[in-house]
Parts: structure tokens; sequence; C-alpha cells
């Protein structure tokens, strides 16, 4: 694998840092207070209940996804290969970084991928790790 362009990143890596590190703490303030919401309640009966437990628990996996991408940002960031396409290995735009900053997909790869399995797809646009190669 690739290191990232120092020269290209390092103005913008403690941002991005700070950013991750806002994300993971909202992450897991929000998984937190999901999981109580899960565990406080009983088994529910009513189908606006179910239904909204089911929202609650859909809510807590996506944060958990969200939390397991924001920790490999962070593991490929401290060690000096953040920023670089998984299917490519080509530099993601830096603009694309402060957009999305767990992405590790550059736009042409995450087009070709969402292409060929649409199906695959999370809400994003983003390719689902079961869509990946």
């Amino acid at each position: 694998m690739h290191t990232t362009s120092n020269d290209r990143l390092t103005h913008f890596l403690p941002r991005l840092r700070t950013a991750l590190s806002q994300l993971r703490e909202f992450r897991l303030q929000q998984l937190a207070e999901l999981d109580a919401e899960i565990d406080g309640t009983a088994t529910p009966v009513d189908p606006a209940d179910i239904a909204r437990r089911e929202v609650t628990i859909n809510l807590a996996a996506a944060a958990r996804h969200a939390l397991a991408d924001i920790g490999e940002a962070l593991s490929l960031l401290a060690a000096g290969h953040y920023g670089r396409c998984r299917g490519c290995g080509a530099e993601i735009p830096i603009e694309l970084l402060q957009t999305i900053p767990t992405t590790r997909w550059c736009s042409s790869c995450r087009q070709r991928l969402t292409r060929r399995r649409p199906q695959n797809r999370s809400r994003e646009g983003t390719p689902t790790r079961a869509s990946l190669p």
C-alpha cells in the first residue's frame, strides 16, 4: 500500500483527525443512548412500539458500522496510509476527504462499484462491505 502524500495532506491532517475524533465521540454517545433505549424497554407488543424498536436497533447497527469506519480511517491516518483509494491506489481528493472523512474510495471507483452492484449500496450511495470485491 502507498503512503499518503505528505505535501498534499499535511496541512489538512490535524483538521481531518479532529473531525474523525468528533465523529467518533458523536457515534459513541449515540450508540450509548440507543443501547440504553433498547435495554431499558420491555419487549413491545403494540405494532407501533415494535416498529420503533426495530428502527432503534437498526440505528444502533448503523452507528456501530460508522464507528468501525471511523476507527479504520483513524488507523490509516496513524499508519500514514490515509487518503489513498482502496480500489486503485490513487490519491483521494482533499475535498472528498473533508466532506466524507471516512471514505476509502475515490469518486471513480465509487461510481464504478455502485454501477456494478446498485442493489448493495448504503443510503449515501457508498458501497457497503457486502458490495466490495
